[in-house]
């Protein structure tokens, strides 16, 4: 119980700091919004009585265990991105190992604190994400003290089963096949996961009511997987005041059994470890060329450097990849877009590439801006003592970044020329206009990303100080700022287009001054925010 009561301990003295205090505030928020927006959006589909009606038919009187079930799918699938995007790292690279290997306890005690800390998080994300829909649709059917009660076990029993088999399964596979090819393998899965989730999440959020009714209703509860549909059953019988002792012994049964084959695979996770450290051997590379003598070019490779030496970095950009195709896809945010008859074809589709590389940019800008000074800790020591301008080691990340920008562009052009069919001259222009907003991205991240009151140089390295949701939240709100005259010019458009209509020799003859207004504008904003970014450069690198 001693690791068990110093983690409950660390979280009760989150409020004794200031940086605590900071986290635990971020971290409530964040979640916080998310199951309000969640909540706010599945609310919504109660309204169409059309559709409720719809899925009462085709389930034959099952609408209220289907739609249980369906709320609490968020629970295997934050389980599934937690346990194969974050507690594999934990269960083999957690900073604790060495000190949990060395003391007197049980080799499985280990791999139990990291499922304790695993199921703590994945309680939380299911909590926002589950329990809005499940507290609507029991109040919606009159439930009783006995369904509410039931619910916290259902959410554990819908995430901590699932939880405990994945990181089974990675135990006994890195025991008796560790290797590098199997930390690819795990690298990739990871990534995939994450994707996966960050995709569901998205068409979750930005999806109609229709398609979220559509899917249970056309093909009712046989969908679910039984654990889910076990669970379901149990909330719907308990809601009418009933228990249902067969649904109880499934879910506890599930609970139970999956436990045991954990404690059983986490006996073998000390000789597991020990095969995950000795296939850490490097690869052996061949020097190519010499470094470049421009400090600024050598920055920027040994930014692009860091990039390509990272298996997970390089599988982290082919998922993404995957997102943005299935945004793509799915028309996610540009569906009205694409589908309205007053715009020519060639503004829809520049619209449309537009609104896509807005969202895929938004997804990674707050990664790389971590690129200008957080993920420089080990080498700030000498940025500090070394004879070279400031503003030049900044520039050297900007190119790189720029660099790494430029591949949601490529993926939104390709995008855009298959699923919407977009053609040479859309892609052209739609890239055009892209360079001025990666342009404007820069400025924005010169800034934000150097800024001394949310970056702090401490002991020679440079620390965030619990500050990264509001850094996250500033750069979106930056970034949104610096595009505003963009979305002005739309609503001017739109605003024209009620009373005349625009036909495509006109978009045609106005493209080059759009794509040059968008240039210009992405160069002004990216000069000042260099300058500005340059200066804060400079402060964080004085002397302290």
């Amino acid at each position: 119980m001693g690791l068990l009561r110093a983690d409950l301990q660390a979280l009760a003295n989150l409020p004794a700091t200031a940086a605590g205090r900071r986290q635990l505030l971020g971290t409530l928020f964040g979640l916080g919004m998310l199951g309000a927006l969640w909540w706010s959006v599945v609310a919504t589909m109660h309204q169409d009585p059309h559709l409720v009606a719809m899925l009462h038919r085709s389930t034959h009187g099952l609408s209220l265990p289907t739609l249980l079930g369906t709320a609490l799918l968020p629970c295997p699938i934050a389980a599934t991105w937690l346990g194969l995007a974050l507690a594999q790292r934990q269960l083999f690279e957690a900073p604790e190992l060495l000190l949990w290997r060395s003391a007197p306890i049980a080799g499985w005690r280990a791999p139990l604190q990291v499922l304790l800390r695993a199921s703590f998080l994945s309680l939380l994300w299911a909590s926002a994400l589950a329990a809005p829909w499940c507290m609507t649709l029991l109040a919606e059917a009159g439930a009783g003290p006995l369904a509410y009660c039931l619910l916290p076990v259902a959410l554990v029993a819908g995430t901590v089963p699932l939880l405990a088999m994945l990181l089974a399964v990675q135990i006994v596979l890195v025991r008796f096949f560790a290797g590098r090819v199997l930390r690819l393998v795990l690298a990739a899965t990871a990534a995939l996961a994450s994707v996966g989730f960050s995709t569901w999440l998205l068409l979750g959020l930005f999806g109609s009511a229709e398609q979220r009714l559509a899917a249970p209703a056309t093909t009712g509860a046989p969908h679910l997987p039984w654990t889910i549909e076990a669970m379901a059953t149990l909330l719907a019988t308990a809601a009418r005041g009933q228990l249902e002792p067969d649904a109880l012994r499934q879910v506890l049964g599930w609970l139970g059994l999956s436990l045991a084959l954990f404690w059983f695979a986490a006996r073998l996770h000390p000789r597991a470890v020990e095969r995950h450290l000795a296939a850490e051997s490097p690869l052996r590379r061949r020097r190519r060329g010499g470094w470049p003598t421009s400090l600024a070019a050598v920055v920027r490779r040994k930014e692009l450097a860091q990039v390509l030496q990272q298996p997970g970095a390089l599988l982290g950009f082919v998922t993404f990849a995957v997102l943005v195709f299935a945004l793509a896809d799915r028309r996610v945010l540009v569906g009205p877009l694409l589908a309205d008859r007053r715009l020519p074809a060639e503004l829809a589709q520049v619209a449309a590439m537009a609104t896509l590389w807005f969202l895929a940019v938004m997804l990674v800008l707050y990664a790389h801006m971590g690129r200008l000074a957080l993920w420089d800790g080990p080498q700030w020591s000498l940025y500090q003592s070394a004879p070279a301008l400031p503003r030049t080691i900044l520039r050297g990340k900007l190119e790189a970044t720029a660099v790494l920008l430029a591949w949601p562009l490529l993926l939104v052009a390709a995008g855009g020329a298959h699923w919407y069919g977009a053609s040479p001259r859309a892609v052209l222009t739609f890239v055009g206009i892209a360079v001025g907003g990666t342009l404007t991205a820069l400025g924005v991240l010169a800034v934000v990303g150097t800024s001394p009151r949310l970056v702090q140089p401490t002991d020679g390295a440079i620390a965030q100080g619990g500050r990264g949701f509001i850094a996250a939240l500033v750069l979106v709100l930056g970034f949104q700022l610096a595009l505003a005259p963009a979305l002005f010019a739309w609503f001017e458009l739109e605003r024209h287009l009620r009373t005349t209509r625009l036909d495509a020799a006109t978009v045609r003859a106005f493209a080059p001054w759009v794509v040059g207004g968008a240039l210009l504008h992405g160069l002004v904003v990216a000069a000042l925010g260099t300058a500005l970014g340059a200066r804060n450069f400079r402060r964080l690198l004085a002397p302290r």
